[in-house]
């Protein structure tokens, strides 16, 4: 995933959707290396998180891509897939954590390659010129490309009126530019001191790792000292897994459901592109 986790135990709603359309006897096949062998795209390789029988999987966190989605990336997992397996069409399936989103898409071997070779030949075009998207935090040009960096002077930052809808959607474009090239300069500016160098004014900060523990193996050594109700102070419900595994055994619904307390939303700001041509 391009982002960390908010929270580890979503992971477990990953894996719940999974199930739903991967059997537990299936060959899994964990972040195998995907490259295409024939067409425009030949050579060109990437790692998909998961795939088994004819789905391919991968796992997103924070907000969700508005439509398509990721569906060039997984385009080009799929053909090289379906070049290798000699598979007709794959369904991809674009799983964001954070959001508890589901998005899925069947994929024919000709939808995969002329995604591919569109790109492909965009990009080897002389005349062509790279522009600005929500995929650049990823690129490793992104430091140096004049669609992030040329034609922004101070000056452009000081001269919208934020109260104005239409200015502050301007404004929004010019900052979700710079902050992917101050995204891109940070980690070029880890990576220096991570080596040995030395950065003027900076320095690493240590900050500790999470601490964890198997709850089995915390029971079985505190529990009986402990007693019931000083062990479960300590202690979180993961919702997900108990809702699955209630529903294994069980017909009913689950019935503390009425005592379960949510938290606020929360809103992720993204580029609405419902609107731009075709």
């Amino acid at each position: 995933m391009e982002n960390s986790v908010s929270d580890y135990r979503l992971i477990d709603w990953g894996i719940e959707q999974v199930s739903k359309f991967v059997p537990d006897d299936a060959l899994v096949d964990v972040e195998p290396r995907m490259e295409i062998t024939t067409g425009k795209g030949k050579g060109i390789y990437g790692y998909a998180d998961l795939i088994a029988g004819e789905h391919i999987v991968d796992l997103k966190s924070g907000g969700i891509a508005p439509e398509p989605g990721y569906r060039a990336q997984l385009s080009g997992y799929a053909l090289a897939y379906m070049e290798d397996t000699f598979r007709d069409y794959v369904w991809c399936h674009e799983l964001y954590i954070d959001a508890k989103y589901h998005r899925y898409y069947k994929v024919t071997i000709e939808e995969a390659r002329e995604t591919v070779d569109s790109i492909v030949s965009a990009h080897l075009d002389p005349d062509s010129e790279p522009v600005a998207c929500s995929f650049c935090k990823w690129c490793k040009h992104n430091l140096t490309c004049p669609a992030l960096v040329d034609g922004i002077e101070d000056e452009d930052m000081t001269n919208f009126d934020l109260t104005k809808p239409q200015q502050l959607s301007e404004a929004l474009v010019l900052a979700k530019r710079l902050k992917v090239w101050c995204e891109a300069v940070e980690k070029a500016a880890k990576t220096h001191l991570n080596n040995g160098g030395d950065l003027k004014g900076w320095r690493f900060q240590k900050r500790s790792g999470r601490e964890s523990i198997d709850p089995k193996a915390a029971h079985s050594e505190l529990y009986s000292r402990m007693g019931s109700d000083k062990f479960m102070e300590a202690c979180s419900v993961n919702l997900t897994k108990l809702r699955r595994i209630w529903s294994e055994f069980y017909q009913e619904d689950l019935p503390i459901e009425d005592l379960i307390k949510r938290s606020k939303d929360t809103f992720a700001l993204v580029e609405d592109k419902t609107n731009e041509p075709k």
